[in-house]
């Protein structure tokens, strides 16, 4: 059994320090979507409040998931203390997932909404073939924060395996 214990403890570092990259990388990736048209207009995530939460949300759920890690490494804490700072971290990262997916589905009508230079072509629905540079990077961003929230899931049911494992 102690074999059992090490290996959920193994799969459950892998997981967080997963988390910890896909967090960063989500963020980054998003924090650098931007656009610039050849005639008058630009797009931004700073344009939209749903990406600017999703930066903030990967990146308190880094800070979030690199807490954990170093808790659950050195045993610092009750486990209580690392099962809400995961809690935490899944909730942000699925939000922030949730979002930019809905306003990527929704963008013909919520870009347009935001009144960019270039609104009716939104309108018609070719926002993304316009901004193909802008749509690619919010959709990776939001599909590299859902692959980390998933990771969550996984580091905190390996963490949870470990302690029935202990039991038994």
């Amino acid at each position: 059994m102690a074999g059992e214990v090490n290996g959920a403890r193994a799969v459950s570092l892998f997981f967080r320090i997963a988390v910890l990259g896909l967090s960063v990388a989500a963020a980054v990736v998003m924090g650098t979507a931007n656009q610039v048209f050849p005639w008058d207009g630009a797009v931004s995530f700073t344009k939209y409040t749903a990406f600017v939460y999703f930066v903030v949300a990967t990146v308190v759920a880094a800070v979030c998931s690199a807490a954990a890690l170093y808790l659950s490494v050195f045993k610092a804490t009750p486990r209580w203390v690392v099962t809400l700072l995961d809690v935490v971290t899944m909730g942000l990262l699925f939000s922030a997932a949730g979002a930019v997916f809905a306003v990527r589905a929704l963008a013909p009508t919520y870009f347009a909404v935001e009144g960019t230079a270039i609104a009716g072509q939104f309108v018609k629905g070719g926002f993304c073939h316009i901004a193909s540079t802008f749509c690619w990077r919010v959709s990776t961003s939001a599909t590299i924060c859902a692959f980390a929230a998933g990771a969550t899931s996984v580091a905190m049911l390996a963490k949870d395996v470990r302690s029935a494992g202990g039991k038994h």
